[in-house]
């Protein structure tokens, strides 16, 4: 039986963080994929190279050698093995995985602050700093999304977590509590 393309992309995205890991290599090789997933978000067709039938192994390998300078030696290695095992084009996904995988090691967490207007990077920043301050975390990288029906203040979703600190929702509060008083 195939597997799913989650499943490939989770048994390597597995190995590669176990073997950076056991490398001592877990901030290049984050890097380096960091690298590659720019690289592949600006040139889709990278992918489509290498699991192309037309080209033969040897021109895939010669294209992969060009892509491969500047990598460290994990990653070329990596790279090699998806080519050798034909799975180039679950590389975003593989890189998912990793991040996922990296992150959590590294106690970083990604999330969303949604507000009524439009935040700077210095106040998502802050934002996230402080969330990741109580909750023992390195670092929460926050994106932004803009909702005007909250009326102001944040929501903040990190996780499984979300913390509701917008007027919408302190409003709804009293309101209840004024409907169970009458």
């Amino acid at each position: 039986m195939a597997l799913s393309k989650a499943e490939i992309a989770a048994r390597f995205g597995t190995a590669l963080f176990d073997y950076a890991e056991d490398m001592s290599a877990l901030d290049t090789v984050h890097a380096d994929m960091q690298e590659l997933a720019e690289a592949i978000s600006n040139y889709p067709q990278i992918l489509r190279i290498f699991s192309d039938p037309i080209f033969n192994s040897a021109e895939k390998a010669k294209s992969l050698s060009v892509i491969e300078q500047g990598l460290s030696e994990e990653v070329q290695n990596f790279l090699n093995l998806l080519l050798d095992y034909d799975h180039f084009m679950e590389l975003p996904d593989i890189i998912n995985c990793f991040n996922d995988l990296y992150n959590k090691n590294q106690k970083i967490e990604t999330g969303v602050a949604v507000s009524a207007v439009a935040l700077d990077q210095r106040q998502l920043q802050e934002l996230g700093t402080s969330y990741a301050r109580k909750f023992n975390l390195r670092k929460v990288i926050l994106t932004n999304e803009v909702d005007q029906s909250i009326i102001g203040g944040v929501i903040l979703k990190v996780g499984d977590c979300v913390i509701d600190g917008s007027v919408k929702n302190k409003l709804n509060k009293i309101r209840a509590q004024l409907i169970n008083k009458n």
